[in-house]
């Protein structure tokens, strides 16, 4: 089934710079007149020499958006049932969105090549939008100090390098710039804010830089003989030598706490961030790295083994679980499942075991929200209540089409729902005031 077309955004707007459409050369009659030759053999002139290079203009700085988003086409997927009667709305994203606190942060990639991001709540209502070259795909979905959600994105800065990234942050609701544009040797690599530049041949990092969130400073910087950065997650620093793990805080440095590796018995070359949804990820088809932050505080997934790895406490370091494969919460309860070597378990928000399942080798969580678990084996999918661990009839039986399984789903319920290339946004209906 062919993409529907999308209705625009936003009409363009008088006083705001718009993308142009040609190269905008000056009438040839004019210089016609001046160099005394024919009009059609000028225009093709200017048309070769200024319109051939002519680069698109980019609107790097936030604006509002107007218009509303366009209803999605439904009728060939096969949806929850939970999801069936909510207003489903096309972004136009081309890339699998973020979500922190019910804001929603994709990417659109146009003709020319230039990257438009577009802010969207959970109620549908499209908030800002920015733009950027596709030269320096990136951006992260993180907190700063005071609880603030962020949008931060990378550009290519001006009169630098190729191996160096511009990093500027907005305000997630509103697209008020917090803080940069501050410049940066490499790429997005994530969690959170970590930036890195490969060193050829190896293609190991060569440098990695960790900003803090709050002010965009650097937070920690690490060569071939420094503590390796493990990630950002909001304002905490995580940090491995050969002998800890330590935690440090990205705005002034102190250090919160520090974990020797002999405790558990890890080797520090073996860990690293473990859970792919929150760490930074080249989305297959685009290109377009996003890395969410991990804002899974204050448990974290490291990877401290092939095998598997341990659930981790990020106020004080210590160990919720070990041997993990995998972990999710669902934002509705708060209820946290978690996939290890022995199975499938369910947790309260207190920590307390609600069931166990025994699953499958090839298990994996495709999803978690809005009561409903979400499990992938091979390319079968099935759904469990999560405060059950009973089987669910999540898609009707009478149904048919391209089944769908919603992602970054909210506390509300409002969800990504991927099809193919496309990414629709299922909608709640915003409470009174």
């Amino acid at each position: 089934m062919s993409r529907p077309a999308r209705t625009p955004l936003r009409p363009p707007v008088v006083g705001r710079r718009v993308r142009r459409q040609g190269c905008g050369c000056a009438a040839p009659g004019w210089w016609a007149r001046l160099l005394g030759l024919p009009g059609l053999l000028v225009a093709a002139l200017l048309v070769l020499a200024a319109c051939g290079d002519a680069e698109p203009v980019i609107d790097r700085d936030p604006h509002p958006v107007s218009g509303s988003l366009p209803q999605a086409e439904t009728t060939e997927l096969w949806l929850p049932m939970s999801i069936q009667e909510m207003k489903i709305v096309d972004p136009g994203w081309d890339t699998m969105p973020q979500q922190l606190d019910g804001i929603f942060l994709g990417a659109t990639r146009q003709e020319d090549g230039v990257l438009e991001y577009t802010a969207v709540n959970q109620h549908g209502d499209a908030l800002w939008a920015v733009e950027r070259p596709s030269v320096h795909p990136g951006f992260a979905l993180t907190h700063d100090a005071q609880g603030r959600a962020l949008a931060v994105l990378t550009d290519a800065p001006a009169d630098s390098s190729p191996d160096q990234a511009s990093v500027t942050a907005y305000d997630l609701t509103s697209g008020e710039q917090a803080w940069g544009p501050v410049t940066v040797s490499g790429t997005l690599l994530g969690p959170g804010l970590v930036f890195s530049t490969p060193s050829a041949p190896s293609g190991d990092p060569a440098e990695t830089v960790a900003l803090d969130p709050t002010s965009g400073r650097v937070a920690a910087r690490a060569g071939a003989d420094d503590p390796r950065i493990v990630g950002t997650y909001g304002n905490t620093l995580l940090l491995v030598d050969d002998a800890a793990l330590l935690a440090q805080d990205t705005g002034d440095g102190e250090q919160l706490w520090r974990v020797p590796l002999a405790e558990h018995g890890w080797d520090g070359a073996s860990i690293r961030a473990a859970d792919e949804r929150t760490i930074a990820a080249a989305q297959k088809g685009t290109g377009i790295t996003a890395a969410s932050g991990a804002e899974t505080a204050p448990l974290t997934l490291l990877e401290t083994s092939p095998s598997g790895g341990a659930l981790l406490d990020l106020r004080d370091g210590s160990v919720a679980r070990t041997d993990v494969i995998d972990t999710a919460v669902d934002p509705t309860t708060g209820t946290r499942v978690i996939l290890d070597t022995e199975g499938l378990h369910a947790q309260d928000p207190s920590g307390n075991e609600l069931w166990s399942l025994t699953v499958a080798e090839r298990t994996s969580i495709a999803a978690l929200g809005g009561v409903f678990l979400y499990l992938r084996e091979g390319d079968a999918v099935r759904a469990h209540n999560v405060m059950t661990g009973a089987v669910a009839q999540v898609w009707s039986a009478e149904a048919t089409g391209r089944i769908v399984v919603p992602q970054q789903i909210t506390a509300t319920g409002a969800a990504v729902l991927p099809d193919g290339g496309n990414h629709l946004l299922a909608t709640t209906t915003a409470g009174p005031g």
